[in-house]
């Protein structure tokens, strides 16, 4: 089995639809969602597959949206998710409740443990608890999500291209689109490899430090 890990939505509905239709190409069958959905119109874009949502920092009307993954055929929880496939214990949840998020990493309990909030691809593990963030789909560059091949164990980061709307990004020095808008896939791909942490890297300090999306 296949699963899509995605965080921080943001309601952002087209990166969300391609994130989607992404996921649906990779064969899989479950999608994981690491907090700040933000709108009942996000959550209905993810009909298309069984979705599993965790509420963030910025899921204002908790009870709205909890109807509207109901309505969708998800499920939710409050701050953090559990699940077991394939033999394999794994967790999701925003991060933001930074106690909650220690005793879940520290816990050797799970195989994985997906978290959201710091809008940062990175993968880390402790003790046998792989963690990773799959980045976000508003307010990163590249857009990212992750799919989990259950049989492998191989996590695969998923590059999400939106296209560039009018007045949304600059141009760096060296030519590359800058803000909210993609990059193409060559230059996107580099990126992804440079940024990314070492899977040994140490989480971010001050993932609180968050500002509301405009």
């Amino acid at each position: 089995m296949r699963i899509g890990v995605v965080s921080d939505t943001h309601d952002r509905g087209e990166a969300v639809a391609e994130a989607i239709r992404l996921l649906l190409a990779h064969d899989v069958e479950l999608i994981l969602h690491c907090g700040d959905i933000e709108s009942v119109e996000t959550v209905q874009l993810f009909k298309a597959l069984p979705t599993s949502f965790v509420f963030g920092n910025w899921d204002k009307d908790r009870a709205k949206l909890a109807s509207a993954i109901r309505d969708a055929g998800g499920t939710f929880h409050d701050s953090f998710g559990a699940i077991e496939l394939a033999g394999k214990r794994i967790a999701w949840c925003h991060s933001h409740e930074r106690h909650q998020f220690r005793q879940l990493e520290h816990s050797d309990f799970f195989d994985y443990l997906f978290y959201g909030h710091t809008h940062v691809r990175e993968q880390h593990r402790t003790g046998r608890t792989l963690v990773a963030n799959p980045g976000a789909l508003f307010r990163a560059n590249p857009k990212t999500c992750i799919v989990l091949d259950g049989v492998t164990g191989e996590l695969k980061p998923i590059i999400v291209p939106v296209p560039l709307k009018p007045g949304a990004a600059g141009i760096a020095a060296n030519g590359s689109v800058c803000g909210e808008g993609t990059v193409g896939s060559a230059a996107a791909a580099t990126l992804l490899a440079a940024t990314a942490p070492s899977p040994t890297a140490p989480l971010p300090a001050n993932p609180d430090g968050q500002s509301k999306p405009a």
